[in-house]
């Protein structure tokens, strides 16, 4: 495949939307649970959010770290290729 197909666009859509996705959810979930456990009101859940995004943010760039050599030669579209 060449640089930049569609497939390989999907392919790191995917990841940074799980990087993001997974840990804002998994944060306001936390809070949400704590909130419950606890009786508070949306301390834990505005905390949980909050951590969630911070934790997203540097995942992202984390991915974009490790993968930039790997984004600017086009190597994750040839690695569909095999």
């Amino acid at each position: 495949m060449t640089r930049g197909t569609s497939h390989g666009l999907v392919r790191v859509l995917g990841h940074v939307s799980a990087i993001v996705v997974i840990p804002i959810l998994g944060g306001a979930v936390i809070g949400i649970a704590l909130d419950g456990v606890l009786r508070t009101t949306p301390l834990f859940v505005l905390s949980g959010f909050v951590i969630g995004n911070l934790v997203a943010a540097v995942g992202v760039w984390i991915y974009i770290r490790v993968n930039r050599a790997r984004l600017a030669g086009g190597e994750l579209d040839r690695q569909d290729d095999r």
